[in-house]
Protein backbone atom coordinates (compact mmCIF):
# COMPACT_ATOMS: atom_id res chain seq x y z
CA UNK A 1 0.00 0.00 0.00
CA UNK A 2 1.25 3.43 -0.86
CA UNK A 3 1.12 6.21 1.90
CA UNK A 4 -2.23 7.45 0.66
CA UNK A 5 -3.97 4.73 0.02
CA UNK A 6 -6.62 3.75 2.73
CA UNK A 7 -7.69 0.04 3.91
CA UNK A 8 -11.31 0.67 4.14
CA UNK A 9 -14.79 -1.04 5.38
CA UNK A 10 -17.70 -0.04 4.61
CA UNK A 11 -21.57 -1.53 5.85
CA UNK A 12 -24.46 -1.51 3.87
CA UNK A 13 -22.95 -0.86 0.78
CA UNK A 14 -25.20 -2.37 -1.55
CA UNK A 15 -27.01 0.95 -2.13
CA UNK A 16 -27.52 4.70 -1.42
CA UNK A 17 -25.09 6.25 0.51
CA UNK A 18 -22.60 3.02 1.37
CA UNK A 19 -22.90 2.02 -2.25
CA UNK A 20 -21.75 5.74 -3.63
CA UNK A 21 -18.64 5.75 -0.98
CA UNK A 22 -17.12 2.73 -1.74
CA UNK A 23 -17.18 3.18 -5.50
CA UNK A 24 -15.69 6.68 -4.70
CA UNK A 25 -13.71 5.66 -2.43
CA UNK A 26 -12.15 2.74 -4.69
CA UNK A 27 -11.58 5.25 -7.48
CA UNK A 28 -9.33 7.12 -5.21
CA UNK A 29 -7.03 3.98 -5.27
CA UNK A 30 -8.71 2.94 -1.34
CA UNK A 31 -8.55 -0.73 -0.84
CA UNK A 32 -12.43 -1.03 -0.06
CA UNK A 33 -14.32 -3.48 1.67
CA UNK A 34 -17.80 -3.12 1.09
CA UNK A 35 -20.09 -4.83 3.16
CA UNK A 36 -23.65 -6.24 1.67
CA UNK A 37 -26.15 -9.15 2.31
CA UNK A 38 -27.19 -10.37 -1.13
CA UNK A 39 -25.24 -12.35 -3.29
CA UNK A 40 -26.29 -10.76 -6.25
CA UNK A 41 -25.14 -7.15 -4.40
CA UNK A 42 -21.45 -8.98 -3.49
CA UNK A 43 -20.85 -9.39 -6.95
CA UNK A 44 -21.32 -6.37 -8.21
CA UNK A 45 -19.53 -4.30 -5.18
CA UNK A 46 -16.39 -7.01 -6.50
CA UNK A 47 -16.68 -5.54 -10.40
CA UNK A 48 -16.05 -1.91 -9.03
CA UNK A 49 -12.21 -0.97 -9.22
CA UNK A 50 -10.62 -1.80 -6.00
CA UNK A 51 -13.61 -2.85 -4.15
CA UNK A 52 -13.83 -5.99 -2.82
CA UNK A 53 -17.62 -7.22 -1.59
CA UNK A 54 -17.98 -9.54 1.72
CA UNK A 55 -21.24 -10.91 3.10
CA UNK A 56 -22.14 -8.91 6.00
CA UNK A 57 -25.11 -8.21 7.98
CA UNK A 58 -24.30 -6.15 10.81
CA UNK A 59 -26.74 -8.10 13.33
CA UNK A 60 -25.24 -11.88 12.54
CA UNK A 61 -21.94 -11.69 14.78
CA UNK A 62 -20.66 -14.48 12.18
CA UNK A 63 -21.15 -12.43 9.50
CA UNK A 64 -18.60 -9.53 11.18
CA UNK A 65 -16.28 -12.24 12.33
CA UNK A 66 -16.04 -13.27 8.25
CA UNK A 67 -15.34 -9.95 7.39
CA UNK A 68 -12.91 -9.19 9.59
CA UNK A 69 -10.63 -12.58 8.73
CA UNK A 70 -11.18 -11.72 5.16
CA UNK A 71 -9.34 -7.61 5.78
CA UNK A 72 -7.05 -9.62 8.10
CA UNK A 73 -6.21 -12.31 5.68
CA UNK A 74 -5.60 -9.82 2.60
CA UNK A 75 -4.42 -7.00 4.33
CA UNK A 76 -3.56 -7.70 7.73
CA UNK A 77 -4.47 -4.33 9.03
CA UNK A 78 -7.26 -1.55 8.89
CA UNK A 79 -7.46 2.29 8.47
CA UNK A 80 -11.08 3.16 8.02
CA UNK A 81 -14.15 1.64 9.62
CA UNK A 82 -17.41 3.56 8.15
CA UNK A 83 -20.27 1.79 10.06
CA UNK A 84 -22.81 3.40 7.41
CA UNK A 85 -25.58 0.11 7.45
CA UNK A 86 -28.70 1.54 9.39
CA UNK A 87 -32.45 1.18 8.71
CA UNK A 88 -35.21 4.25 8.86
CA UNK A 89 -37.83 3.46 12.07
CA UNK A 90 -41.04 5.16 12.64
CA UNK A 91 -44.46 5.22 13.90
CA UNK A 92 -46.32 6.44 17.08
CA UNK A 93 -44.72 5.43 20.10
CA UNK A 94 -47.87 3.75 21.46
CA UNK A 95 -48.67 2.11 17.78
CA UNK A 96 -44.99 0.33 17.65
CA UNK A 97 -44.68 -2.92 19.97
CA UNK A 98 -40.97 -2.93 21.48
CA UNK A 99 -39.99 -5.73 18.96
CA UNK A 100 -40.22 -3.15 16.48
CA UNK A 101 -37.93 -0.91 18.32
CA UNK A 102 -35.41 -3.51 19.33
CA UNK A 103 -35.25 -4.54 15.18
CA UNK A 104 -34.20 -0.29 14.60
CA UNK A 105 -31.82 -0.11 17.55
CA UNK A 106 -30.31 -3.40 17.37
CA UNK A 107 -29.43 -2.42 13.46
CA UNK A 108 -28.66 1.56 13.64
CA UNK A 109 -26.60 1.20 17.24
CA UNK A 110 -25.64 -2.16 18.34
CA UNK A 111 -24.97 -3.00 14.70
CA UNK A 112 -22.55 -0.38 14.76
CA UNK A 113 -21.00 -1.65 18.28
CA UNK A 114 -20.38 -5.05 17.12
CA UNK A 115 -18.46 -3.84 14.40
CA UNK A 116 -16.59 -1.69 16.22
CA UNK A 117 -15.51 -3.93 18.96
CA UNK A 118 -14.63 -6.79 16.52
CA UNK A 119 -12.31 -4.70 13.90
CA UNK A 120 -10.97 -2.78 17.06
CA UNK A 121 -7.56 -4.96 16.99
CA UNK A 122 -7.00 -4.23 13.56
CA UNK A 123 -7.57 -0.46 14.00
CA UNK A 124 -4.81 -0.82 16.49
CA UNK A 125 -2.56 -2.11 13.73
CA UNK A 126 -3.02 0.98 11.31
CA UNK A 127 0.14 3.21 10.69
CA UNK A 128 -2.05 5.64 8.70
CA UNK A 129 -4.37 7.68 11.44
CA UNK A 130 -6.93 4.84 11.81
CA UNK A 131 -10.34 6.73 12.00
CA UNK A 132 -14.41 5.30 12.98
CA UNK A 133 -16.73 7.13 10.99
CA UNK A 134 -20.49 6.46 12.70
CA UNK A 135 -23.12 7.23 10.21
CA UNK A 136 -25.82 9.19 12.50
CA UNK A 137 -28.25 11.97 11.03
CA UNK A 138 -29.67 15.04 11.12
CA UNK A 139 -32.26 12.93 13.88
CA UNK A 140 -29.40 12.42 15.74
CA UNK A 141 -29.92 16.31 16.74
CA UNK A 142 -33.37 16.74 17.31
CA UNK A 143 -36.37 14.71 17.72
CA UNK A 144 -39.49 14.47 15.80
CA UNK A 145 -42.64 13.15 16.17
CA UNK A 146 -43.67 10.16 15.02
CA UNK A 147 -39.98 8.86 14.39
CA UNK A 148 -38.72 8.26 18.20
CA UNK A 149 -37.28 4.49 17.59
CA UNK A 150 -34.71 6.13 14.18
CA UNK A 151 -34.26 9.02 17.00
CA UNK A 152 -33.36 6.98 19.70
CA UNK A 153 -31.22 4.65 17.63
CA UNK A 154 -28.99 8.15 16.40
CA UNK A 155 -28.99 9.97 19.87
CA UNK A 156 -27.42 6.84 21.25
CA UNK A 157 -24.69 6.27 18.46
CA UNK A 158 -23.66 9.73 18.95
CA UNK A 159 -23.08 9.25 22.78
CA UNK A 160 -21.56 6.27 21.71
CA UNK A 161 -19.46 7.84 19.22
CA UNK A 162 -18.58 10.71 21.80
CA UNK A 163 -17.42 8.30 24.76
CA UNK A 164 -15.48 6.25 22.28
CA UNK A 165 -13.65 9.26 21.40
CA UNK A 166 -12.37 10.03 24.05
CA UNK A 167 -11.44 6.70 25.13
CA UNK A 168 -9.44 6.17 22.07
CA UNK A 169 -7.55 9.53 21.18
CA UNK A 170 -4.69 8.59 23.58
CA UNK A 171 -4.61 5.69 21.19
CA UNK A 172 -4.22 7.79 18.10
CA UNK A 173 -7.81 6.08 16.82
CA UNK A 174 -10.22 8.46 15.35
CA UNK A 175 -13.58 8.56 16.24
CA UNK A 176 -16.11 10.79 13.78
CA UNK A 177 -19.81 11.45 13.23
CA UNK A 178 -21.46 12.16 10.29
CA UNK A 179 -24.92 13.67 10.22
CA UNK A 180 -26.11 13.93 6.53
CA UNK A 181 -29.48 15.71 5.78
CA UNK A 182 -31.52 14.52 3.11
CA UNK A 183 -30.11 12.41 0.44
CA UNK A 184 -30.95 10.39 -2.17
CA UNK A 185 -31.36 7.14 -1.31
CA UNK A 186 -33.16 3.83 -1.53
CA UNK A 187 -33.60 3.56 1.99
CA UNK A 188 -36.75 5.43 2.59
CA UNK A 189 -38.20 4.21 -0.85
CA UNK A 190 -38.26 0.83 0.17
CA UNK A 191 -40.38 1.63 3.46
CA UNK A 192 -43.53 2.99 0.67
CA UNK A 193 -44.82 -0.17 0.94
CA UNK A 194 -45.00 -0.73 4.68
CA UNK A 195 -46.26 2.88 5.29
CA UNK A 196 -48.93 1.81 3.41
CA UNK A 197 -49.61 -0.77 4.99
CA UNK A 198 -49.45 1.27 8.71
CA UNK A 199 -51.80 3.85 6.60
CA UNK A 200 -54.88 1.46 6.15
CA UNK A 201 -54.48 -0.75 9.02
CA UNK A 202 -53.15 1.21 11.84
CA UNK A 203 -56.42 2.25 13.92
CA UNK A 204 -55.58 4.72 16.32
CA UNK A 205 -56.04 8.67 17.84
CA UNK A 206 -52.61 8.68 16.57
CA UNK A 207 -52.62 8.11 12.75
CA UNK A 208 -54.07 11.09 11.27
CA UNK A 209 -51.42 12.98 12.85
CA UNK A 210 -48.47 10.33 12.02
CA UNK A 211 -49.79 10.09 8.20
CA UNK A 212 -49.55 13.73 7.83
CA UNK A 213 -46.16 13.78 9.84
CA UNK A 214 -45.04 10.63 7.62
CA UNK A 215 -46.40 11.03 4.08
CA UNK A 216 -43.84 13.70 3.30
CA UNK A 217 -40.93 11.50 3.79
CA UNK A 218 -42.27 8.39 2.04
CA UNK A 219 -44.63 9.73 -1.15
CA UNK A 220 -43.61 13.11 -1.38
CA UNK A 221 -42.28 13.00 -5.36
CA UNK A 222 -41.11 16.51 -4.84
CA UNK A 223 -39.10 16.06 -1.82
CA UNK A 224 -35.51 17.45 -2.04
CA UNK A 225 -32.52 15.89 -2.07
CA UNK A 226 -29.13 15.99 -2.29
CA UNK A 227 -26.46 13.69 -4.48
CA UNK A 228 -24.64 11.21 -2.35
CA UNK A 229 -21.20 13.28 -3.72
CA UNK A 230 -21.70 15.25 -0.56
CA UNK A 231 -21.11 12.69 1.97
CA UNK A 232 -18.14 11.28 -0.09
CA UNK A 233 -16.32 14.19 -0.13
CA UNK A 234 -17.12 14.65 3.78
CA UNK A 235 -16.08 11.15 4.39
CA UNK A 236 -12.98 11.95 2.09
CA UNK A 237 -12.32 15.02 4.37
CA UNK A 238 -12.79 12.50 7.25
CA UNK A 239 -10.21 10.15 6.39
CA UNK A 240 -7.48 12.92 4.84
CA UNK A 241 -7.70 15.90 5.75
CA UNK A 242 -5.07 17.01 8.91
CA UNK A 243 -7.42 19.21 9.87
CA UNK A 244 -10.57 16.38 10.30
CA UNK A 245 -13.65 17.41 12.18
CA UNK A 246 -15.37 15.61 14.87
CA UNK A 247 -18.76 16.19 13.20
CA UNK A 248 -19.98 16.94 9.54
CA UNK A 249 -22.70 17.99 8.30
CA UNK A 250 -23.19 17.18 5.17
CA UNK A 251 -26.02 17.56 2.64
CA UNK A 252 -29.61 19.81 3.16
CA UNK A 253 -30.70 20.82 6.67
CA UNK A 254 -34.34 19.74 6.91
CA UNK A 255 -36.67 22.08 8.82
CA UNK A 256 -37.03 19.62 11.88
CA UNK A 257 -33.25 20.82 12.64
CA UNK A 258 -33.62 24.39 11.97
CA UNK A 259 -36.55 24.32 14.19
CA UNK A 260 -34.93 22.83 16.88
CA UNK A 261 -31.82 25.13 16.76
CA UNK A 262 -33.56 28.09 16.26
CA UNK A 263 -36.65 28.17 18.19
CA UNK A 264 -37.23 27.78 21.94
CA UNK A 265 -38.49 24.05 22.63
CA UNK A 266 -42.35 24.89 23.79
CA UNK A 267 -42.73 27.06 20.84
CA UNK A 268 -41.47 23.94 18.53
CA UNK A 269 -43.71 21.66 20.37
CA UNK A 270 -47.10 23.84 19.81
CA UNK A 271 -46.21 24.36 16.20
CA UNK A 272 -46.12 20.35 15.84
CA UNK A 273 -48.61 19.78 17.59
CA UNK A 274 -51.07 21.35 15.63
CA UNK A 275 -49.54 19.92 12.10
CA UNK A 276 -52.31 16.62 11.01
CA UNK A 277 -54.17 18.19 14.08
CA UNK A 278 -56.72 20.17 11.97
Amino acid sequence: MEDNQKVVMISGASSGIGLYAAEYLGKLGNYVFAGARKTTDISRLSEIQNVHGVKLDITKPDDISAAVEAVETRIGYLDVLINNAGIPGWGAVMDRDLEYFQQIIDVNLFGALRMIKAFYPLLKRSKNRPVIINMSSQGGNYAFPFWAPYHMSKWALEALSDSLRRELLPLGIRVVVMQPGAIRSLAFESQRDEFTDYAKQVKSEFQARAISLLQAAFVDPNRKTKDPQVVADALVHAIYSPNSKLYYHPGRRLIPDLLAAKLPQKLVDRILARIGSD
